[in-house]
């Protein structure tokens, strides 16, 4: 099986326990706002647990009425998470048999600061549908996960930055 993958990774002024805590079991509508021709995310369903355990499964809904099925995989609190993806229904369904995406949070900085690094891997359907996966992964995927990387940043870094101004105005 043919496998393209995309990772981007940023550095978040807060601990990794901040930010796992933030990013882990988000409400994916906050950072999967879609970008170019690839959906936003609208919602999930049947999802099974806070999302805090491997095993754990829920379903996303999609902008332009697909959805996918996820599956958590790994989850070490302040460290390390894992999922897979599968049953497409849109498009993407055409192109991969599923996906594995993993999220590491990396100290920096004494542990004030976070390198955050997410890899995403499609697993190409058939030889025909490698090249069109390829450009997804690399080009539209990767812009994708930037973008989404860019917003749980600003989340994280306002939201760890709302209590210090707060004490210093009072």
């Amino acid at each position: 099986m043919t496998t393209f993958s995309a990772t981007v990774q940023t550095r978040i002024k807060a601990s990794p326990a901040l930010a796992f805590q933030h990013i882990a079991p988000m409400d994916p509508r906050a950072l999967f706002t879609g970008y170019g021709p690839l959906p936003a995310v609208t919602g999930t369903s049947d999802q099974t647990g806070a999302w805090d355990a491997p095993g754990q499964t829920r379903t996303v809904a999609l902008s332009d009425g697909s959805s996918a099925q996820e599956g958590l995989k790994h989850y070490h609190p302040a460290q390390y998470f894992s999922y897979t993806v599968s049953n497409f229904t849109g498009a993407l369904r055409w192109l991969a048999t599923g996906a594995n995406g993993a999220w590491w949070f990396d100290p920096q900085a004494e542990g004030t600061q976070t390198t955050v690094r997410w890899r995403h891997a499609f697993h190409a359907r058939s030889q025909w549908a490698a090249p069109v996966l390829w450009l997804l992964a690399n080009v539209l995927w990767r812009g994708y996960m930037r973008k989404a990387l860019r917003l749980a940043k600003a989340q994280i870094e306002t939201s760890s930055q709302a209590p210090a101004s707060a004490a210093l105005s009072a």
